[in-house]
């Protein structure tokens, strides 16, 4: 008796698995994914993909992904961070979306042409395009500022957090930049400046011109942006080059309790190679194009002040005050980034010959395109 019910629950279990395989392959054929629990047809995996980011970047994506997955009940995205290499395997199965930064991506070979969306800033469509079509859209963008350890300047005094324009506590509180650059005072620390490479090189061209620069070290410019924040953090430097991201960042320790007093000079322009950049595969789903309108949106934009980013939209202002606000102010001004396939060696050479006077600052940008 036991052996025949067995019997009838394994003949049981065989049809369903029949019947389930049966209603599934025709999805499995077409190339559908399939969600355990739900219809394949009922959902859309979006795939993404990041290549590189900015400081904050990733936190800010990771929660308008999930107000998009709650807008579109039947969207289900995955995040992946890859490598440079990744994106060049010919046996990769490629993403919908590719999310990187400026000299991330050689060449466009893998993307597909969008529209450009005319609410965007047009230096930042501008630096999206190869071969005037536009491959890349900005999603946001962060610049180059110069940080002093008040350990150099006794007494500076320090300005409480700024707010925002919505009225809530700013992440970019920072002290006051309306004094110049202790010159003196910086060439007789140990390691006056200390700067990355790229962009960062242009800004400080802007910000000391040759005669008022420090000593630089020997080791100037070829260290990456975070060995430079790593080596102001702990007070190795008088001075450095921070991404508006990183000075947020330490700004958010001392007020803590954990970091410790400085000060940040802002540019009167804005030239930056920190633009984080968003692209389609060519078979991507109609609702990747859908994504990236949801990411430039003044809702999603509005939420880049939590991280110290910045819009790519002329009609949203983030800053009341602080350094953050003056950033703001000099990208209205002139903002110049980095064309998105530009080659980091490109833009470094550039921007090291402007330093030391090879080139004008006219012909510093025109490298940038």
């Amino acid at each position: 008796m036991k052996g025949r019910f067995r019997t009838a629950v394994l003949a049981i279990l065989c049809v369903g698995v029949i019947a389930l395989a049966a209603w599934q392959l025709p999805q499995l054929m077409a190339g559908e994914p399939l969600v355990p629990g739900l219809q394949g047809r009922e959902r859309t995996l979006l795939r993404i993909w990041v290549v590189g980011s900015p400081g904050g970047g990733q936190s800010w994506l990771t929660q308008q992904l999930r107000a998009f997955e709650k807008q579109h009940p039947g969207v289900m995205t995955h995040l992946r961070v890859v490598r440079r290499e990744d994106m060049a395997d010919p046996d990769a199965v490629l993403p919908d979306v590719v999310l990187f930064m400026q000299g991330d991506m050689a060449d466009a070979s893998v993307l597909t042409p969008l529209m450009p969306d005319d609410a965007l800033r047009p230096e930042l469509l501008a630096a999206g395009r190869l071969g005037g079509e536009q491959y890349a859209l900005p999603l946001c963008w962060g610049a180059w500022v110069l940080a002093i350890d008040s350990a150099i300047e006794p007494g500076t005094a320090v300005t409480p957090a700024p707010t925002t324009l919505l009225g809530r506590p700013s992440a970019t509180a920072a002290p006051s930049s309306s004094p110049g650059y202790p010159l003196a005072a910086a060439s007789a620390a140990d390691v006056p400046l200390q700067s990355p490479g790229g962009a960062a090189l242009m800004a400080l061209a802007q910000l000391l011109p040759q005669g008022s620069r420090p000593p630089l070290p020997e080791d100037f410019a070829p260290r990456s942006s975070s060995e430079v924040y790593d080596g102001f953090r702990a007070r190795k430097y008088a001075s450095a080059m921070l991404t508006t991201g990183q000075a947020t960042a330490l700004t958010s320790l001392a007020a803590s309790g954990s970091g410790f007093p400085f000060r940040i000079i802002a540019p009167e322009t804005v030239v930056t190679d920190q633009v984080w950049y968003a692209g389609l595969t060519e078979d991507a789903p109609e609702v990747a194009r859908q994504l990236l309108s949801f990411l430039t949106s003044q809702e999603s934009q509005q939420r880049l002040a939590a991280q110290g980013l910045h819009t790519v939209r002329d009609d949203v202002s983030l800053y009341s005050s602080g350094f953050s606000h003056e950033v703001e102010q000099a990208a209205r001004v002139q903002l110049s980034a980095a064309n998105a396939f530009r080659s980091a060696q490109d833009v470094a050479s550039a921007a090291w010959r402007l330093l030391q006077g090879a080139i004008t600052w006219e012909e510093a940008l025109a490298s940038l395109l």
